[in-house]
């Protein structure tokens, strides 16, 4: 049997455009097209981003100057077995939620990822 069959992955990528929020006193993303479609057939485009804006994973390089990079970092660290948790229904804008109402919902394991839904 193949491992991959019996496993789900998430993929929790935000779509990221020129309205993609950057982390507080970052530059935002942004386009700048230098070359349209014609005459060659091909669009151009500069882009500019900082590395706190989408998606992103922060290593430990990014706190500390002895630190890994994110290269370095081995897969099974961001990939393994886990859980999600679907708290929507009390999950509001800067409210608080406790491991009890997530442990209520799901059961979580030592080294399991979570994932909670808001």
């Amino acid at each position: 049997m193949n491992f991959w069959n019996n496993i789900k992955m998430y993929d929790l990528t935000q779509n990221t455009s020129h309205l993609t929020p950057p982390w507080p006193t970052y530059e935002p993303l942004q386009v700048k097209f230098f070359k349209r479609l014609s005459p060659n057939g091909a669009n151009g485009q500069l882009i500019t981003t900082s590395n706190h804006v989408g998606t992103h994973l922060d290593g430990p390089l990014h706190f500390d100057t002895a630190g890994r990079d994110i290269a370095s970092l081995e897969l099974e660290k961001l990939c393994g077995p886990g859980v999600v948790v679907d708290l929507s229904d009390q999950a509001e804008d800067f409210g608080i939620y406790t491991p009890k109402d997530i442990t209520d919902r799901v059961e979580v394991k030592k080294g399991d990822i979570l994932i909670i839904n808001t």
